[in-house]
């Protein structure tokens, strides 16, 4: 089977995200060629491995998903991430379609899909030896890639994660919240229609903005610019894919990447007028402007286990906010679960094929889980997603886990 251009073509957008001088992708708005704009030398960080999958929904119009998987060598600095001794082992990211902590590296566009939700579960199967493709003369298969250690050892792994911003405390990131200044303490956007109680002609039609920020609570506006129910401002962004739902913004600008269009990042309580002049209700806490992010991240770093030749489910410790201490140049890791052995036991062992899958939850606060990824500063289909997981003593990554910069999603689709 032929393999698709993700695989056999290196995409220009990956050079954009890990390039720590990036700014943006310039006049032809193509990431990561000669006319973008960077704010020193162009020097894109390469990976030293990279795996591509691709699938189409067929319920959100066929939109196609790309996940990239990218090894970096160890002690390697990826922008927007603290650097990493080496001896915690090769960083290793997950990027779904184009965006990044830094922001989209290529412009947001509508999309079918608004929200991805929790708990998400990854499966990934990665062959100890490659392949051959068969539409290229070259027998590329039998190279050994990867290195299993013996069955039942424990393989440890260590997730850096950190959370979005929500700055009314309400639990609701502000990528996911439309009311990210007003505390929601009675709208579920997992529940159509709980503190959403707009209606359309007379029908009961959730419109995806609380009412705690909505300028028309009761009536989905049928009037312009929106004329129609869920797209209260008329920028051909959905309200719960629009990172300012209220008020006209097609280019989803968000200068300090917090999640909150520069539209509606004002500062103070007065949110002012939605496009149409109608009043947007007082906020709850005051914003900060478009320059400076509202909300706090927390970072919650976990070690995670997995067994060799074992359950494929990765095990997860509980938060923490500082990685593991080096003990004689090994990090200080604890035996998770009931498989034997511990992070000097992950080296060596021999070439094979191996399926492994994470499980992640949490709506709320990081003790609930590592969460699901998310849309750092942009909508899908500018899917989040920069992450660093390192493999302890010599394994490459975190088998089957999709360890995130990121935390979680929303989830209308």
């Amino acid at each position: 089977m032929t393999p698709p251009p993700a695989v056999t073509k290196y995409p220009s957008f990956l050079n954009a995200i890990f390039d720590p001088n990036w700014v943006d992708f310039g006049p032809d708005k193509i990431a990561g060629n000669a006319d973008d704009t960077y704010n020193g030398p162009k020097s894109p960080i390469k990976p030293v491995f990279r795996a591509v999958g691709v699938k189409s929904i067929s319920s959100a119009s066929n939109l196609w998903v790309i996940l990239q998987l990218v090894v970096f060598d160890k002690g390697t600095k990826l922008p927007n991430l603290p650097a990493f001794d080496p001896a915690y082992g090769y960083p290793s990211v997950v990027v779904l379609q184009t965006s990044s902590a830094a922001g989209s590296a290529t412009p947001p566009a509508p999309s079918a899909v608004t929200d991805f939700c929790t708990p998400l579960k990854t499966v990934n199967v990665m062959y100890g030896v490659t392949q051959d493709n068969p539409d290229t003369p070259a027998n590329e298969g039998g190279i050994p890639i990867r290195t299993m250690p013996a069955a039942g050892t424990q393989i440890i792994s260590i997730g850096y994660n950190a959370s979005q911003r929500d700055p009314d405390g309400d639990g609701y990131e502000n990528s996911l919240d439309p009311c990210p200044f007003n505390t929601d303490t009675v709208w579920d956007p997992r529940n159509p229609g709980q503190g959403d109680s707009d209606h359309f002609a007379g029908v009961p039609l959730p419109d995806g903005i609380p009412d705690t920020c909505d300028p028309t609570p009761n009536e989905a506006t049928a009037d312009p610019p929106a004329s129609q129910p869920t797209d209260h401002d008329g920028d051909g962004f959905p309200n719960r894919g629009d990172n300012c739902p209220l008020i006209a913004n097609p280019d989803q600008k968000d200068t300090d990447k917090d999640g909150i269009g520069d539209a509606c990042d004002t500062p103070g309580l007065d949110a002012g007028t939605d496009s149409a002049g109608r009043p947007i209700p007082p906020r709850t806490v005051a914003g900060k402007g478009p320059d400076v992010p509202d909300g706090e991240e927390i970072v919650c770093i976990k070690v995670r286990s997995i067994t060799s030749g074992g359950d494929p489910n990765v095990v997860f410790g509980p938060c923490q906010t500082t990685l593991p201490p080096l003990v004689g140049g090994v990090p200080e890791t604890p035996t998770i679960g009931a498989a034997p052995g511990a992070a000097a036991a992950a080296a060596g062992g021999t070439a094979g094929t191996r399926a492994g899958g994470s499980a992640a939850g949490g709506a709320g606060a990081p003790v609930t889980g590592v969460g699901s990824l998310s849309p750092v500063g942009s909508s899908v289909p500018a899917w989040a997603a920069i992450a660093a997981g390192f493999g302890a003593a010599g394994v490459i990554g975190s088998l089957g886990t999709m360890a995130s910069r990121l935390i979680k999603r929303r989830r209308d689709t």
